[in-house]
């Protein structure tokens, strides 16, 4: 039940992380330091890649699916992070979103694997 509950929340971040990267990825931008306007087009895309996952956990009775798609979505998160570094210009602000993205995915993994041993006791 628990999981279940985390799942859901994250679904609900899922949907903010998601408008706040399509509604501002300038700003985004300018906060990992790589701001010249070329990225806004990947940051939107993530954007919504974020939100359908969002959508996913919220309209499935059962999270464990759209949770895991979220860690999947860390990890092509941190490979544009990690592609960023190369190219910022204020890697303290390219570090900051680093952590956050770490920190939600270590929860995003967590929640993952308590819906999935959630499952195997089920069947």
């Amino acid at each position: 039940m628990y999981a279940t509950q985390v799942g859901r929340t994250l679904g609900w971040a899922s949907l903010l992380i998601g408008l706040s990267e399509i509604a501002a990825p300038r700003k985004l931008e300018q906060a990992m330091g790589i701001g010249n306007g070329r990225h806004t087009g990947v940051l939107r895309v993530l954007g919504i890649r974020e939100i359908l996952q969002g959508l996913d956990i919220l309209w499935h009775r059962d999270p464990e699916p759209g949770v895991k798609a979220r860690v999947a979505g860390d990890m092509i998160d941190m490979a544009m992070l990690a592609a960023a570094a190369m190219k910022t210009r204020r890697m303290s602000g390219l570090l900051s979103i680093a952590a956050a993205v770490v920190g939600i995915g270590v929860l995003d993994t967590l929640c993952a694997r308590q819906l999935a041993a959630r499952s195997v006791f089920r069947r």
